[in-house]
């Protein structure tokens, strides 16, 4: 199945895997998981991200994070992005300009609205990267699967499924989380400390937004709003924002759920969106130039933010009323 990747990967003696900016416990578990996979088969690799700042702090309990670094001007046999829907989701200051210089390049990603942009791509509409880089190790060569591989695929799986909840999990990605548990991981402190644990901080940040939260039309559509006066008065930043929006969605009546994050720049919001039911979240972060999955997408907006909100009222209305396409 896997071909013509595994011959460009087992041919590379050097390797950079490049992971997507503000990335998510899938991005960082499968990239320290083909950091490791690699490592064991004896290639020399590095990982690489734009700002180390942006990994959340949870996600410090997976093995390999040390090994994460900033872009460096080094040439590579193969260029490894994972989980990114397009060149521009790895940075445009470091990653994008270092991953085109490798010699060659390949993408993981499960991401329906995905722009091909390397000479090789893997793609399937799954749960998870990580659920697609556990067949492509078992395929290729289990034996350099361990305890931290399965350790950084479990935490992404988990984390893309909301511990296995979410609609996007599958019988497979059922059954590959228990042949991954079988390799001895703690399953139970990666769901702790991934899905359930959260800082007083956050706790506060979660309670100042969701008690502000707006309804529109007729109760369908949810908004909640992060700005910097609620991330300077908790202590918090919008590498936060994961995840609160959820209690939104579970809202009884609201097929579509959005988060707005107010950016350094206050006429720019990061846009997060969730829906349920048969409400495309890709075709609406698509009407803003965004993308995502079925059920979970994003964009930015560069705009104030009373325009921003009308903009997406009209847009979640559009999509609603099935005239998207318009």
């Amino acid at each position: 199945m896997y071909e013509r990747i595994t011959k460009r990967l087992f041919s590379a003696e050097t390797v950079a895997v490049f992971m997507h900016i503000n990335p998510d416990g899938d991005c960082v578990g499968s990239s320290l998981a083909m950091y490791r996979y690699l490592t064991n088969l004896g290639k020399k690799v590095d990982v690489y991200i734009e700002k180390k700042e942006d990994i959340r702090e949870n996600l410090n309990i997976l093995p390999g994070i040390e090994t994460i670094g900033v872009c460096e001007n080094n040439r590579y046999d193969l260029g490894i992005a994972l989980d990114c829907g397009s060149a521009n989701r790895m940075g445009t200051k470091c990653a994008k300009v270092y991953f085109d210089k490798c010699a060659e390049r390949i993408c993981f990603d499960h991401h329906e609205t995905a722009e091909p942009f390397a000479d090789e791509t893997v793609f399937e509409n799954v749960a998870a990267t990580a659920q697609i880089l556990y067949k492509f190790f078992k395929e290729n060569d289990a034996s350099a699967i361990d305890k931290e591989v399965a350790t950084c695929l479990y935490a992404g799986i988990l984390t893309d499924t909301g511990a296995l909840s979410f609609s996007n999990t599958t019988d497979e990605t059922l059954s590959i989380a228990v042949e991954l548990r079988g390799y001895g991981i703690n399953a139970y402190e990666l769901v702790y400390k991934l899905v359930k644990e959260e800082r007083r901080e956050i706790f506060e940040l979660k309670n100042r937004v969701l008690g502000a939260a707006k309804f529109f039309l007729d109760d369908r559509m949810g908004l909640i709003s992060f700005m910097r006066t609620d991330f300077d008065a908790t202590h918090t930043s919008d590498k936060d924002t994961e995840g609160i929006i959820n209690s939104v969605i579970n809202i009884e009546g609201v097929k579509i759920a959005v988060s707005v994050a107010e950016m350094s720049d206050k006429k720019a919001f990061k846009v997060g969106i969730r829906t349920k039911d048969d409400v495309n979240a890709g075709k609406f972060a698509a009407l803003f130039g965004g993308g995502g999955h079925f059920n979970a997408s994003g964009c930015r907006i560069y705009a104030d933010y009373e325009e921003t909100v009308n903009r997406l009222v009209k847009a979640a209305k559009l999509v609603l009323d099935g005239d998207e396409a318009e």
